[in-house]
């Protein structure tokens, strides 16, 4: 073990960071440190004025042997507070922690990143879902979740939808705009599964809703009232 992954053990360490990177095989993936973003007040470039260095080590789970990574500068970049998967491999599994010090100041936060391929015959791995509920002839947004990282500042993102993994016809009362898909009034048969599906570069990124719908909140209720008056 060399000096400098030795030192690890000596810094103030927040464990592993609540937010959870997962990717689906193929794509690209950007792990931010956490330590700038609500466990320090200063930034990258702060941090750098004031001669303290980011440094980054992996490990296949907290707690177990912390490597230093070096980067291709291919596939895996180190861009300022970040790592760039482009692309995640299913090797890139795993803990990353990120270091910054200098002499007499340690700091170290770990990420957990997890990189699955789809599931048979479809475009999403079904335990990476996001969950949305709507309720019966009600209006409901679906948002293409959690893809900040891939679009440049001040352009619209061209996202194409899916319905079950296939291209639809989306009826009138459906609308896409931004990176919002717009049911105006919710039906049954709107159950399902949504995939937005964003160009990078010469990557795609898909991010997939399952949305669920419900009835009418007093349907039940009602339902309930009307058998209890049956009885009586």
């Amino acid at each position: 073990m060399s000096e400098c992954s030795h030192n690890v053990d000596d810094c103030t360490d927040w464990s592993v960071d609540y937010l959870k990177y997962k990717v689906l095989l193929g794509e690209p993936v950007r792990i931010k440190c956490a330590l700038f973003y609500g466990y320090i007040r200063a930034n990258y470039t702060h941090s750098q004025s004031v001669g303290l260095s980011l440094m980054w080590y992996k490990s296949t789970g907290h707690g177990d042997f912390e490597e230093p990574i070096s980067f291709d500068g291919i596939r895996m970049n180190k861009e300022e507070d970040a790592i760039w998967f482009r692309p995640t491999e299913l090797q890139d599994v795993g803990h990353y922690s990120c270091v910054l010090r200098n002499s007499t100041y340690c700091m170290k936060v770990s990420m957990s990143l997890t990189v699955a391929e789809n599931d048979t015959d479809l475009c999403y791995n079904s335990k990476m879902r996001y969950f949305e509920k709507a309720e019966l002839s009600k209006s409901k947004d679906i948002t293409c979740p959690d893809i900040e990282d891939y679009v440049q500042p001040g352009k619209e993102p061209e996202i194409v939808w899916y319905k079950e993994c296939k291209p639809k016809q989306w009826r009138q009362s459906i609308v896409r705009r931004r990176d919002t898909l717009s049911i105006r009034e919710v039906r049954e048969d709107d159950i399902g599964n949504y995939t937005c599906e964003l160009q990078f570069g010469s990557f795609v990124v898909r991010r997939t809703t399952e949305l669920s719908v419900t009835g009418k909140k007093n349907s039940f209720a009602g339902h309930m009232c009307s058998m209890l008056g049956h009885w009586g």
